[in-house]
C-alpha cells in the first residue's frame, strides 16, 4: 500500500453523519486543515449515499462562488453543499443574508449546507440553525497504515518497536502533517526515523504557541522527599494498565499540586511523565490569549491534541494565574476558557493524565477543587530534614561529584526552613565561590552561603501560614510525616527546644 493512500475507515464524526442523515439545514465543521474537513464531510455523505458538492473558490471571489452555489439549491435536489473558507464568508453581510433566507427551502428540500473553517464567528442571524462541531484529529487506526508503509524495509518488514514509537510520534498531527513527516523519514535508520518524527511534531506544535512536546523530562530520582506523592504516582502507573481496566478500575485523571513556591511542584508535575512512562505535553494557558485564534479555539485544539496523543501526561503550570480573571468575573474570555476546561476535566476519560500546579488559593475556584476533576490534590511544603539531605545529594550529583563523600545531614541541618529551590541556588553559589578560588567546594562553602539566605517562608510568613491552614482542610500531604522522628532526633542532639520543622505534621 502506498504511504499516501487514504485508509478505508468509518467517518471520524458520527454526530456529523447523523445530522446529515437527518437533513439538518446548516452545519459547521471547525478544523485547522480545511481539506481534511472537506474529505470528512465527503466520507460522511458517501456512507449515507448523499450527493455532495464542494464550492471551492479557486481564483474567483469566494463570496460570489458561495452565493451562486447557495442560489442553485433552489432546484430542490437533495444533496449537501460544502462551503470552505466559511470564516470569511460569514463576515460578508450579503452571504449571511442569502443563507438566512435560503434555510427554510434548504430544509424543506432535504438539503444541508456545511460550513468549513478554522474558526466560525458568531452570527446572530444563523445562531439558531447552525450546529458546529470540531473535526477530531486522526485516530490511531488511520495513521497505522501510513506509518507501516513508510517504515517498511526492503524485505517488506516493519520493526515492531519502531512502528509503535512512530505511531505515537505522529498522533496529534493532521493526516497531511503525518504524511509529510513520514515521507521525510523513509529509508532512514529506525533510530533516525523516530528522532526526526518527534522533532517534526515538536516543531509543528511549537507553531501553535499553546501546546508543546516536552522532551527533557526529569527522572524521579531528581526529586528530594515527597515520598507519599511518589508512592501515589507509582500506583497510578499500575492503574493505567489493561489489567486495571479488566479489574474495574477507572482510568486515572490526574493530580493537582498546591504549595509553597520553590518546593518542587513543577518538577514533580513534569516527573509524573517519567513515573508513568508516558510522553509529556505542556499546555501554556497564558498563550491562549496571545495566539492568533480566539482563546476557546486555542484550548479546544490543545485538548484535542492531548486526546489524540493519549496516553499522555498534560502538564499545566500555575493554573491559578490563568483563571484569576474567571474567579473575579472581570474577563469573559477567561470565564469561557475556565468553563470549557472544567467541563473537559470532568468528562475526559481518554488516557490524558493532567498534572497541574497552583500557588495562590484566592485564584482556585471551588469548582476546580471538587473530586472528579482530579484524582487527588497534594500539598507540597518546604522539605524536612531527610528531604533536604536528598535535595543536596541531587544537586551534588548534578555537579558531577559523589554525594557520598559529603556530610549531607550537616548540610541539611544548616538549610533549615529553606525551600528546594533555595537549597539548589545556595549550592550553585558555593560552587561559584570554590571555582573562583581555584579549588573544590566544601561543606563550609555551602554553610557560608546558607547563613546569608533569607528563607522565603519568613519573607511571606502570613501567606505561607494561611496556605498551610488551607491545606489541612483540602489536601493530602505530599511528604511522609516524619515529625516524631525529627523530634526524637532533636532530643538526641540536645536541641529539644528547637521548633519542629513545618514540613512534618501540619
Amino acid at each position: 500500500m502506498s504511504g499516501d493512500a487514504q485508509p478505508a475507515l468509518k467517518p471520524r464524526m458520527p454526530a456529523l453523519a447523523d445530522r446529515l442523515r437527518a437533513r439538518y439545514p446548516l452545519l459547521g465543521v471547525v478544523a485547522a486543515d480545511e481539506r481534511e474537513a472537506v474529505r470528512e464531510v465527503q466520507l460522511c455523505c458517501g456512507s449515507l449515499g448523499i450527493a455532495v458538492e464542494v464550492a471551492w473558490a479557486g481564483r474567483q471571489a469566494a463570496a460570489l462562488v458561495a452565493a451562486e452555489a447557495v442560489a442553485k439549491l433552489a432546484d430542490a435536489t437533495p444533496r449537501a453543499l460544502v462551503l470552505p473558507g466559511a470564516g470569511a464568508l460569514l463576515r460578508d453581510a450579503a452571504v449571511v443574508r442569502l443563507l438566512s433566507e435560503a434555510l427554510t427551502n434548504v430544509e424543506r428540500a432535504g438539503q444541508s449546507v456545511v460550513l468549513v473553517a478554522a474558526h466560525l464567528p458568531e452570527v446572530p442571524e444563523l445562531a439558531r440553525d447552525l450546529v458546529a462541531m470540531p473535526l477530531p484529529l486522526p485516530q490511531r487506526a488511520e495513521v497505522e497504515p501510513l506509518v507501516a508503509a513508510a517504515l517498511r524495509d526492503a524485505q517488506g518488514q516493519v520493526d515492531p518497536e519502531t512502528f509503535e514509537g512512530a505511531v505515537q510520534a505522529v498522533q496529534g498531527l493532521t493526516l497531511a502533517q503525518a504524511r509529510r513527516a513520514l515521507r521525510r523519514v523513509r529509508g532512514r535508520a529506525p533510530g533516525e526515523q523516530l528522532a526526526e518524527l518527534r522533532a517534526e511534531k515538536r516543531d509543528l506544535l511549537a507553531g501553535t504557541g499553546v501546546v508543546e512536546v516536552v522532551t527533557q523530562v526529569p527522572a524521579p530520582g531528581e526529586i528530594g522527599g515527597l515520598d507519599d506523592l511518589k508512592t501515589w504516582l507509582g500506583r497510578q502507573k499500575s492503574a493505567m494498565t489493561r489489567q486495571a481496566r479488566a479489574y474495574g478500575l477507572p482510568m486515572p485523571r490526574g493530580v493537582l499540586l498546591v504549595g509553597v513556591q520553590g518546593c518542587g511542584k513543577t518538577l514533580t508535575a513534569k516527573t509524573a511523565a517519567a513515573v508513568l512512562g508516558l510522553p509529556l505535553l505542556r499546555l501554556d494557558l497564558g498563550r491562549l490569549y496571545t495566539a492568533a485564534a480566539v482563546p476557546d479555539e486555542n484550548l479546544r485544539h490543545a485538548l484535542q491534541v492531548a486526546e489524540a496523543m493519549a496516553p499522555v501526561v498534560l502538564w499545566i503550570d500555575e493554573i491559578d494565574k490563568a483563571f484569576a480573571g474567571a474567579a473575579s468575573g472581570s474577563s469573559d474570555a477567561a470565564a469561557r476558557v475556565f468553563g470549557s476546561l472544567l467541563t473537559w476535566l470532568g468528562e475526559q476519560r481518554r488516557g490524558v493524565f493532567v498534572a497541574a500546579t497552583a500557588n495562590r488559593l484566592a485564584h482556585l475556584p471551588a469548582e476546580l477543587m471538587r473530586k472528579g476533576r482530579f484524582d487527588e490534590t497534594f500539598f507540597v511544603d518546604i522539605p524536612d530534614l531527610q528531604a533536604r539531605a536528598e535535595i543536596f545529594a541531587v544537586a551534588i550529583a548534578r555537579s558531577g561529584r559523589d554525594a557520598r563523600s559529603w556530610d549531607l545531614e550537616r548540610l541539611a541541618k544548616a538549610a533549615d526552613r529553606l525551600t528546594g529551590a533555595e537549597i539548589e541556588q545556595a549550592f550553585a553559589e558555593a560552587m561559584q565561590v570554590a571555582f573562583c578560588g581555584g579549588r573544590e567546594p566544601t561543606a563550609a562553602d555551602v554553610e557560608h552561603v546558607l547563613v546569608k539566605v533569607v528563607p522565603f517562608v519568613d519573607t511571606y510568613d502570613v501567606q505561607v501560614r494561611e496556605l498551610r491552614q488551607w491545606a489541612k482542610r483540602h489536601c493530602r500531604n505530599g511528604a511522609r510525616d516524619r515529625s516524631l522522628h525529627e523530634l526524637f532526633q532533636a532530643a538526641r542532639d540536645g536541641q529539644i527546644g528547637a521548633k519542629v520543622h513545618p514540613g512534618g505534621a501540619r
